[in-house]
């Protein structure tokens, strides 16, 4: 189905390695017309308005949702909000280098009377599942997989939110925390899509077909290139996509030609390392678009092993159409031949679609084979989703501090304060001096008077300044419990999927509102919520509950600070303290409650 009306569209596809001898990003403006199938019998007539375009020596942009493969390898798809096809034409594409890309972002933001002045920042934010939801999916996974259903399963969930600012500048910052070769920004009249995938689905040149399934995840930081390389886990998942990739692709191409010249290759991707294989074949005389979606879509990568069962197990598991999410972004350019010339497919992944009241969705997942570990496979969606928290409201630069107790002339814990601090520091990309930020700490303990107790705050700004601060200690007695949310008239609401709050962060106006309101009140602390419904700290401090003779405490994945005090208590054989999850009845049920930091050690309640 083809429209006319409606033709203001531009698209980006940005590669972050495009250089000025070989300008590979692509920006294309004013479509000449739009084409678009949402279901079945529209979709043969659209494929081949695709490729008549092609023929004519057009250019063609083609997002292409999850639920077509749904179709194509014989499934009901789920009811979607995106189309099966959305397609653009265009009379010509510019090629860009990255400078070139740069060049024009900033004259848009500049120039485009679309664009606020307010900084992009993504606010109420949720998960399509609670923690124990997806742990509870993976060991259905995993009976399936010992049922012989399946031999692997990708399993994906949803993020939604609210991002205020400029779609553009919002993209400008993600594509800086995560660069990579198959970045997209397109903005249509529905909304937006801001892509930074880093994953090849298929690239056609000529005559050679070449895909790059990408499976296996490290943080940067936690492990090294070499590490994952070769980690048993990472490569049982990757091998087992390549398999399959090999098979679609033999479908496609001539007899004998499929290769897979480089196996479990690491690419760095902003904070995460990726595992990619490369698999090349070459392709069939007069290949149509529809036989190529028919043998390969969806990707592999995105789906699991067998592909059509995999999928069908995915259907009833996920609550939700994953829409243009594990789908693909593809461009074509003109072909004189019969069939289709030139084109590039990316994977849709860490990617954005924006409606056009700017909510969002991202989609966030992870190949689940035999081997994997529940709680892992949590943590390394999280990873994936990272890079979404560049978004955090931009006002406010973002620092780091740490608060230590001093007594009889020596900081408390001082190492334990170090570690965190440089640890955060890494993570978020600020200069930080260890050594000089244990030289400041010492000379301000000496100038203070050894039998009393202060507090000492040492700041890290944005740009890595250090600088000190200090206070006497105020003796103080044991309160009441209470609740952000029953102090504050505004959404005190945590998610338990933003990274900043493992991060002892300047930017904490909410949490300071709490404690002080709770402190007028004659309470130490107030605690907050998560998303999910379980307590995650106080204001100023970590939270224990004694249930059941057991003390327990949240888990830092529920999005509570790793507090040096909680630490050192969860290691302490008095307290025997365990992680779990704990909810508003729980507290309230409680033999104990106790709030702990480094500062005050652990300040018991009246509850």
């Amino acid at each position: 189905m083809s429209d006319f009306e409606h033709l203001t569209c531009t698209i980006l596809l940005d590669d972050a390695q495009s250089s000025s001898d070989k300008p590979s990003s692509r920006l294309y403006q004013s479509p000449l017309k739009t084409i678009q199938a949402s279901k079945a019998d529209e979709l043969e007539a659209a494929l081949e308005e695709i490729e008549q375009a092609i023929h004519d020596q057009q250019y063609v942009v083609t997002c292409l949702s999850y639920e077509l493969g749904e179709y194509l390898v014989g499934l009901k798809p789920k009811k979607s909000e995106t189309p099966w096809v959305q397609a653009w034409v265009f009379k010509d594409v510019q090629k860009l280098s990255k400078e070139q890309v740069n060049q024009w972002i900033q004259t848009q933001l500049t120039q485009s009377v679309k664009q606020t002045t307010d900084a992009p920042a993504i606010t109420n934010t949720s998960n399509s599942v609670t923690q124990q939801q997806f742990e509870e999916d993976i060991s259905k996974i995993q009976e399936w997989i010992k049922a012989g259903d399946t031999y692997q399963v990708n399993h994906t969930y949803r993020i939604a939110g609210k991002l205020s600012g400029s779609p553009l500048a919002a993209y400008e910052i993600l594509r800086q925390k995560q660069p990579g070769p198959y970045g997209a920004y397109i903005d249509h009249p529905n909304g937006w899509v801001l892509s930074c995938s880093p994953e090849w689905f298929l690239q056609k040149t000529s005559d050679t077909l070449m895909t790059k399934p990408m499976k296996g995840t490290a943080k940067v930081g936690e492990s090294s290139s070499e590490e994952l390389h070769g980690d048993a886990k990472n490569r049982a998942e990757n091998v087992m996509i390549v398999d399959l990739l090999r098979n679609d692709l033999s479908k496609i191409s001539m007899p004998g030609s499929v290769k897979v010249p480089h196996l479990f290759e690491v690419q760095q991707h902003g904070d995460v390392l990726q595992m990619t294989s490369t698999i090349s074949s070459i392709s069939k005389e007069n290949l149509r678009l529809k036989e190529l979606l028919q043998a390969i879509f969806p990707c592999g990568s995105v789906t699991g092993a067998p592909k059509k069962r995999t999928m069908e197990l995915i259907q009833g598991l996920e609550s939700e159409p994953r829409n243009l999410y594990c789908g693909a972004i593809a461009w074509f350019d003109p072909s004189s031949k019969t069939g289709l010339g030139d084109l590039g497919m990316s994977v849709v992944i860490r990617t954005l679609g924006l409606a056009k009241d700017q909510s969002f969705q991202m989609g966030v997942g992870g190949g689940i084979t035999i081997d994997s570990e529940s709680v892992d496979e949590w943590h390394e969606c999280q990873t994936k989703a990272g890079f979404l928290y560049a978004l955090q409201d931009q006002s406010e630069p973002i620092g780091l501090f740490e608060t230590i107790r001093i007594e009889q002339g020596q900081a408390c814990h001082v190492d334990i304060h170090i570690e965190r601090i440089s640890k955060s520091a890494s993570e978020l990309k600020i200069e930080f001096d260890s050594d000089r930020a244990r030289s400041l700490i010492q000379v301000a303990c000496s100038q203070l008077d050894a039998k009393l107790i202060y507090r000492l705050r040492l700041d890290l700004s944005a740009e890595g300044l250090l600088s000190i601060k200090t206070a006497l200690i105020q003796d103080l007695q044991p309160g009441p419990i209470l609740w952000a949310s029953d102090l504050l008239l505004t959404d005190v609401t945590m998610s338990s999927t933003d990274q900043l709050l493992g991060h002892k962060v300047t930017r904490r106006k909410l949490y300071d509102q709490a404690w002080l309101a709770a402190e007028k009140l004659g309470a130490f602390d107030a605690l907050f919520i998560n998303e999910q419904g379980f307590v995650t700290e106080g204001g100023r401090s970590n939270v224990f509950i004694k249930k059941d003779g057991r003390w327990l405490t949240p888990p830092l994945a529920s999005g509570c600070l790793p507090g040096v005090m909680r630490s050192i208590i969860l290691k302490d054989s008095k307290y025997q303290a365990i992680e779990q999850n704990i909810t508003r009845a729980d507290v309230l049920s409680a033999e104990e409650v106790i709030f702990t930091n480094a500062l005050r050690g652990v300040v018991k309640t009246t509850n």
